[in-house]
């Protein structure tokens, strides 16, 4: 009888366009329109951050080191 439920929820068409969403919530914060993100380690201080694409650089949000998107 779950397992059915689970089944039939998965098949089901998302409650939220969550694509659609990110894309708008990203390109708000990056204030131009963003293709798409991706993840990086510091290698100073190892915080994970964020560079929303297309960017040539991007700053590390706890010791400000430049991390170039080509690397």
């Amino acid at each position: 009888m779950l397992l059915e439920r689970l089944i039939e929820k998965a098949n089901q068409k998302p409650e939220y366009d969550w694509d659609a969403y990110y894309h708008w919530f990203f390109t708000e914060q990056a204030g131009h329109e963003v293709s798409g993100y991706t993840f990086w380690e510091c290698k100073k201080c190892l915080t994970i951050n964020v560079l929303y694409l297309p960017a040539r650089y991007g700053k590390c949000r706890c010791c400000s080191l430049i991390h170039m998107a080509t690397s």
